[in-house]
């Protein structure tokens, strides 16, 4: 059994971590880990092999390093977090966008119209779930299915920032819908 050191401590609140997201995995097989977080909920663990850049030990549930690579702590949270994962089309265009939002989606869309995300102005929500968790998950999954059809667009935001925009598809909106149902009443392993 593990303990967690001060610098562990301070990095977990340093980047708001509740300690109760962080499961000892002392000794355990990596199955016999994920399945007990997944059993009690946790995201993160310690007590594993040290990474091999720096020696930290906290890590995500799939076994990245947090303390080398931050931006693992929010795809991690958002992954498993609850939301709304929305199907949205662009009649102008025919492009298709699969997101994720933690607020109501038809909020997002005045969001993604105004931003004039992927350079397209006219997005509408055709499909929204709510989602209890896995809402990034499940989204992840719906990107997968459609990883053929893919169709990034780089644009600048209104902020100026130039970003690629990886969640716009070049499909049928019937194939977009199918791909969407399946993977909504898709179980989702943890």
């Amino acid at each position: 059994m593990a303990n967690l050191s001060l610098q562990q401590q301070q990095f977990l609140a340093a980047h708001k971590i509740s300690p109760s997201l962080v499961f000892d995995g002392s000794g355990l097989s990596a199955s016999d880990r994920k399945a007990e977080m997944k059993r009690m909920g946790r995201f993160f663990y310690y007590g594993g092999s040290p990474c091999r850049l720096a020696g930290h030990t906290l890590r995500t549930k799939s076994g990245h390093c947090i303390q080398c690579d931050t931006s693992k702590i929010s795809f991690q949270l958002r992954s498993a977090a609850a939301g709304y994962v929305y199907l949205a089309r662009s009649p102008a265009t025919r492009y298709i966008k699969v997101g994720f939002s933690e607020a109501d989606p038809d909020l997002r869309t005045s969001w993604i119209q105004q931003e004039g995300y992927g350079n397209i102005r006219d997005w509408e929500i055709d499909r929204s779930a709510k989602l209890d968790k896995d809402a990034g998950k499940t989204e992840f999954a719906i990107h997968a299915a459609l990883a053929e059809f893919q169709y990034p667009v780089r644009y600048q935001k209104t902020a100026g920032l130039v970003v690629e925009c990886r969640e716009i598809f070049k499909c049928s909106l019937a194939k977009a819908r199918e791909v969407f149902e399946l993977e909504i009443c898709r179980p989702r392993a943890s």
